[in-house]
């Protein structure tokens, strides 16, 4: 057991460094390529509606739709997907988010949106991701815990896919 440690770890920061960062920007999140282990693109549509299945256990719920030979999108909810402070409060937000997967053979693109937000009991909030930039770019007075945690959240879902991706054999 301590001998399986140390690889695990290792194959983590190998998942890690692998899979391209997703960087939140004023518009959202630009379009990644992400190398992986050369499979067939029917294998690929399989393999990300199996992670979609599992990875959304105990959520909202996820639909899969647009399936083509080649590509399909995901549509899912995360709980607690970001937060920001207000006076010592925090407010915590759920989103609904759709990944729209295109399979190359070796890599694969992915298109990460949010398309909807909600507060606390499932309220859908008006605001959207531009509305917490300022028309220069920068994230609001107030907002600055937005961007790190929405980050996190996002590449853990796009890292998460990643691995079921490139562990398959």
């Amino acid at each position: 057991m301590q001998k399986l440690l140390p690889i695990l770890c290792l194959f983590i920061a190998g998942i890690a460094i692998a899979q391209p960062q997703m960087v939140l920007m004023p518009y959202g999140f630009d379009p990644v390529e992400v190398q992986i282990p050369s499979i067939s693109q029917e294998k690929f549509i399989e393999l990300s509606k199996s992670w979609a299945a599992e990875f959304n256990r105990g959520q909202k719920g996820y639909d899969v739709s647009d399936v083509t030979s080649n590509s399909l999108t995901i549509t899912a909810y995360k709980r607690n997907a970001f937060f920001y402070r207000n006076l010592g409060e925090t407010f915590q937000y759920t989103i609904r988010y759709s990944m729209k997967l295109n399979s190359y053979g070796t890599y694969y693109k992915l298109v990460f949106t949010i398309t909807d937000i909600y507060a606390n009991d499932d309220v859908l909030i008006n605001y959207k991701i531009p509305d917490y930039f300022s028309s220069s770019g920068q994230l609001k007075d107030g907002y600055s815990d937005i961007k790190p945690s929405l980050e996190k959240t996002v590449n853990y879902i796009a890292a998460s896919h990643y691995s079921a991706i490139a562990s398959y054999k």
